[in-house]
């Protein structure tokens, strides 16, 4: 039987049963896939000579040495997860196993692992054995039209029609730009102020929003918004406090029906576009 590198015509001798699920299955992917790795990197205008300088966390997860340049490295199972947690000016690379960022800044860099995966499958060399996640939960996130089904489903139908004219709207402007979340329990669909390159604002299915101020992913939080930005925004919602009397990192719109609901939206886009 012919093999190569560990491969035989059959099938490989090493690698995944499944595709990743989770980010620290994307990192164990890209460490099995280094040797190939360069040539997609060089894709990428970034080089080909790859090496791992140190993990570091934060504010990206590690430093990497690629022909010599060092790079903030971010790795996520789907691109656009990185948008609510992390601030792209602190990153120069996201290794993800998908992605799915719509519209995404244009220096952004993105190596999709997936598709490293089929190129080198087409070579004769597959890493994954079977593709599809070894979980039947969902992996994927939502599509647009999924989570406006979500929402119809979800409240009355004027309550609908208030909410998704307001999407329709907001999706309209300069610098606003939309996308789904995972959405496990509740399909969400995020605010992109395009400007921040953060995600701040977050509609759920369920009707209800809220407002993040904070990257509650990193130790300790860091700010997501600018604090001049988060003050106007906390002040112009009532004020929504924790126990100890200090801003809340986040929190829930509170509004007596949709309509109100639905003004606060728009105060909150409009504020936060003045950045």
């Amino acid at each position: 039987m012919s093999e190569r590198k560990g491969f035989s015509v059959e099938g490989p001798n090493f690698g995944f049963l499944y595709e990743p699920s989770k980010e620290d299955e994307v990192v164990m992917l890209f460490g099995l896939l280094m040797p190939h790795i360069g040539e997609f990197l060089e894709e990428l205008g970034l080089g080909s000579r790859v090496f791992i300088d140190e993990w570091i966390e934060s504010p990206t997860d590690c430093i990497m040495e690629v022909d010599g340049r060092k790079l903030r490295v971010e790795f996520e199972l789907y691109s656009s997860n990185f948008i609510r947690r992390h601030d792209l000016k602190e990153c120069d690379l996201i290794v993800c196993w998908m992605d799915n960022w719509k519209n995404p800044p244009g220096n952004v860099r993105i190596l999709e692992l997936k598709r490293v995966c089929e190129r080198l499958a087409e070579r004769g060399l597959r890493f994954i054995i079977k593709g599809e996640p070894k979980h039947p939960e969902r992996g994927t996130p939502y599509t647009l039209e999924e989570f406006k089904e979500a929402l119809r489903s979800r409240v009355g139908e004027r309550d609908f029609k208030m909410l998704w004219s307001f999407v329709d709207e907001v999706s309209k402007l300069d610098g606003i730009g939309l996308q789904t979340g995972m959405g496990k329990k509740v399909p969400t669909l995020g605010i992109i102020i395009k400007k921040l390159e953060v995600c701040p604002l977050v509609l759920e299915a369920t009707g209800r929003a809220y407002v993040v101020y904070y990257n509650v992913n990193t130790k300790p939080p860091k700010p997501l918004i600018p604090e001049n930005l988060a003050k106007r925004i906390w002040r112009m919602l009532g004020e929504p406090k924790t126990k100890t009397g200090k801003m809340k990192e986040w929190h829930y719109l509170e509004a007596s029906d949709t309509a109100e609901l639905v003004e606060k939206l728009k105060e909150v886009v409009r504020v936060l576009l003045e950045a």
